[in-house]
């Protein structure tokens, strides 16, 4: 089943005779400042100097907490929800955080945040347990559990007497229900207790732990997890991508030096790097083709040699390809390349000749059981992604 996925692209001008005439600019320029350190550097020997070589993000060091504002609004339609069984469907602005814009359900079979725990998130960013002023308010996942929901995602809630648990015994007092010596499990036998809803009170003066297991429970466990956003999970905003159960982290592969940096002038270009994963990674580009051409190392020795000598990695603002799996198929998403594997879609958005520069963002997409949509969330600027000539840029394996 083919689905169109409506973009509302707000485009923005970020080079305007030569010189950056947006903030989009500006802020890529001060977002590579803030994360310069955050890089991994080799070292190697070339003409008898010393040259550093800025390989990939430490990202051991970084979280989404760290990435910038998307640049421009984009929209999913509420016919995929039908399609995936949650509700995927929600719209963004320029400007917007992505912790506000990716959901649990993008990421389950990528980064799977699914498998943590709250104690597990914490337990990694703060090397400690959930701390007391966290609320159940500030997990909005638990807030939106029913009663019956809640047991089901915690099984030992059925058998304690609602009069121990206070969130719960205050939910019931204020529904009219004050016979609490009863358990929990046999409370919601009545269709309607089974139904209440936790956040129908006023959840901030509890804190996790009042209800036994929550901290400790998977996120997969609670019914509609996958609606959840980053930012409604307590510390996954700050979790270090190399510490999700499926993370980001070292990877093996080519680094090409940015030889040229080209404008829309070009035209027939076949040697490329860009792409899909259903496409391939060597789409031509016929016309409009502002690219950055990529070269090996010089000098440095030909064990290092990787072929790219001469390919362009075309722009994906203005070439779309294939994108998207199962009932996904049909889609379209920008041309780039995946050197981190399939969480995200790294694409060149644009370049500026005079100036000998390039910006390079990321693109994620939906993951799910029934197939793996294009790749159109975004964009938003890689780290240190603002690229200039003679820089040298991490390719992966060429995908």
């Amino acid at each position: 089943m083919k689905v169109f996925l409506k973009l509302r692209y707000l485009f923005i001008s970020i080079f305007v005779s030569g010189l950056y005439a947006s903030s989009l600019g500006k802020q890529a320029v001060a977002d590579s400042g803030k994360l310069l350190t955050r890089y991994l550097h080799r070292q190697t020997i070339a003409q008898n100097t010393q040259q550093e070589i800025k390989l990939f993000p430490d990202w051991s060091d970084l979280s989404f907490s760290d990435l910038a504002e998307v640049i421009e609004g984009g929209e999913i339609a509420p016919e995929v929800d039908q399609l995936v069984d949650w509700k995927a469907s929600r719209s963004w602005q320029a400007g917007d955080r992505i912790e506000n814009i990716i959901k649990l359900g993008d990421l389950e079979e990528s980064l799977s945040p699914q498998l943590f725990s709250l104690e597990d998130i914490f337990n990694q960013v703060q090397d400690s347990s959930v701390p007391p002023e966290v609320t159940l308010k500030d997990f909005n996942l638990i807030g939106n559990q029913t009663l019956k929901s809640l047991v089901e995602a915690i099984p030992s809630l059925a058998s304690k007497t609602a009069d121990n648990i206070k969130p719960i015994a205050d939910l019931l007092r204020q529904y009219g229900v004050n016979n609490l010596d009863v358990t929990i499990g046999n409370l919601i036998k009545n269709p309607q207790i089974a139904n209440l809803q936790l956040n129908s009170i006023d959840l901030q003066q509890y804190q996790i732990d009042s209800i036994p297991r929550a901290s400790s429970t998977q996120l997969k466990n609670f019914q509609n997890y996958e609606d959840s956003y980053i930012s409604e999970i307590p510390g996954l905003d700050q979790l270090a991508f190399s510490n999700y159960p499926n993370p980001i982290g070292s990877a093996m592969g080519f680094v090409g030096r940015a030889d040229f940096i080209w404008g829309e002038a070009e035209s027939d270009r076949d040697r490329t790097i860009s792409g899909s994963y259903v496409e391939g990674f060597q789409v031509p580009c016929q016309n409009n083709c502002a690219h950055i051409e990529l070269d090996d190392f010089e000098n440095l020795g030909r064990t290092i040699a990787s072929g790219f000598e001469g390919n362009q990695w075309i722009r994906g603002r203005d070439h779309w390809v294939a994108g998207g799996t199962g009932c996904f198929s049909g889609g379209r998403e920008p041309t780039g390349i995946h050197p981190f594997g399939s969480t995200f879609k790294e694409v060149l958005w644009d370049t500026d000749e005079t100036r000998d520069q390039a910006l390079i963002v990321m693109f994620f997409n939906i993951k799910t059981q029934c197939g793996e949509s294009p790749y159109f969330i975004g964009p938003f600027p890689f780290p240190l992604g603002l690229i200039s000539v003679n820089d040298f840029i991490f390719l992966g394996s060429g995908q």
